[in-house]
């Protein structure tokens, strides 16, 4: 009886020393109380990459002198233009591998690396040649391709669309429904690739507090998360069958297996 009892209490101990290192896994900011975490993170301006996709509208106190740099939905003849406005009056333009687009009357203009107000003052001087002195032109500018997608152990993988061109790592998991029971909350994986196509990896760790301090908390356009599984799970050749339960279950039998064999 003694032996049995002794089995028992070696086996809640070990249930409840895998519920501790259970939540420990899934707890997300441990060291918050720790972290000084008033520091300002700059939020990064978006600059504009091959393939994205930039809407414009040009508009003037006349808006007749302003009509030919907003072209017609019909007319639409160019590779670099897409076929969707994202807004009325708001044409598409694709960024092409050279980091051009091909703006009506102007011609080609290259954009790549540059801010969204950057690109509204090259453009803004670009066409001013072609108003009267009178005439003020504005040129207004949005990223429609500003995209953030996160596959991998989360609730639902997608594809989030940003309207304000600032999201966070924590806003972009939240919008996915949150990471399962199974990702890792201290690997997660973001790939990011620059204005010139060259792609970099780095690593959050959500367990740590010091993510809000981090210059990768807020994400840019195109960046992909992807949010590994636990490697019990990625051993399982049967996934859906897998529970949170699987493993406390398996302890369980083993411990009345042995409790029977001890009364034998």
């Amino acid at each position: 009886m003694k032996k049995i009892l002794l089995v028992v209490l070696l086996g809640a101990m070990t249930l409840m020393f895998s519920g501790c290192v259970m939540t420990k896994q899934v707890t997300y900011f441990q060291n918050l109380d720790s972290v000084d975490i008033t520091k300002r993170v700059v939020v990064p301006e978006a600059r504009v990459k091959t393939n994205d996709e930039l809407t414009i509208l040009v508009s003037s106190v006349t808006p007749e002198a302003a009509e030919p740099f907003n072209m017609n939905i019909g007319a639409r003849t160019s590779t670099s233009m897409s076929n969707t406005t994202a807004g009325k009056g708001m044409y598409s333009y694709i960024v092409d591998k050279e980091g051009n687009i091909n703006f009506p009357v102007i011609g080609k203009i290259n954009v790549v690396g540059l801010t969204r107000p950057q690109v509204e003052d090259k453009l803004t001087e670009a066409i001013k040649p072609y108003f009267a002195e009178t005439e003020n032109p504005v040129v207004k500018v949005r990223f429609t391709s500003f995209r953030i997608t996160i596959i991998g152990e989360v609730t639902g993988s997608r594809v989030i669309n940003v309207e304000n061109e600032r999201i966070s790592i924590i806003e972009a998991l939240a919008q996915a429904g949150d990471l399962s029971v199974y990702g890792m909350r201290p690997n997660v994986l973001l790939v990011r690739e620059n204005s010139t196509g060259e792609k970099m990896a780095y690593r959050y760790n959500l367990n740590d507090a010091n993510l809000f301090n981090s210059p990768y908390y807020y994400l840019e356009q195109n960046d992909i998360i992807y949010v590994e599984p636990h490697k019990a799970k990625a051993r399982s050749a049967d996934v859906s069958s897998y529970t949170f339960w699987t493993p406390i279950s398996s302890v369980l039998v083993s411990l009345a297996t042995l409790a029977i064999s001890l009364t034998k």
